[in-house]
């Protein structure tokens, strides 16, 4: 038989529950703008209810915190990081692609097929005219432009390779420093859960890195 208290046994779990609740409410607010953070939920079930010897049965004794949880769905957290990643590609390919097509500036009709088409044209007409001296001059002249334009267009070309080269080791060495930092919060989530605890924030530092 429940004692004489037990109703207030059961409002009692009721208060201690839903302190809980609002501590994760409070954290969650808390935590709004914060860049990365996951919105966490007092997840809850019924008490173990007890038999008094009554012919209605069992009696319901109050309600219980199983375990605090991150709202998440490993569905969309997955396309996200597949996504984001392809993104990232493209976008990369994007910016050194317009740094390549602004080297050869043919959308200003000045690049290099108009160097080489006037150094063309320019030995077209000293082929009928092989003693004109105008037209010696001019084909040194185009030949002259069209070699100081492609050394100009290999320079900027090479120090765009240097920059992507730059970049590749700075994010080469990111990756080392973040995967050293997941490996050791890796370590305290396994630490943690292995004895049935849930990691939450620590989660969040592993994969919002």
């Amino acid at each position: 038989m429940a004692s004489t208290f037990f109703g207030l046994n059961i409002g009692t779990s009721g208060l201690y529950t839903y302190q809980a609740a609002l501590n994760t409410t409070a954290h969650n607010a808390a935590n709004a703008e914060t860049k990365g953070y996951t919105r966490q939920v007092l997840n809850t079930t019924a008490a173990k209810p007890i038999s008094i010897g009554s012919s209605y049965g069992m009696v319901g004794a109050g309600v219980t915190g199983v375990s605090i949880t991150q709202v998440r769905d490993s569905y969309y957290d997955t396309k996200f990081r597949q996504n984001m990643s392809t993104y990232g590609e493209y976008d990369k390919k994007l910016y050194y692609m317009q740094q390549v097509e602004n080297c050869f500036n043919e959308l200003e009709d000045n690049g290099l097929v108009k160097a080489i088409s006037n150094f063309s044209g320019a030995l077209q007409d000293l082929s009928t005219d092989p003693s004109s001296t105008a037209s010696r001059t001019s084909v040194i002249q185009y030949a002259s432009s069209l070699t100081s334009y492609t050394n100009s267009l290999a320079k900027n070309l090479q120090s765009i390779q240097q920059e992507a080269n730059t970049e590749i080791r700075t994010s080469a060495d990111r990756i080392n420093a973040l995967s050293q930092q997941i490996a050791s919060v890796t370590k305290q989530i396994n630490a943690l859960e292995v004895g049935g605890g849930v990691a939450n924030d620590l989660s969040e530092k592993s994969v919002n890195r």
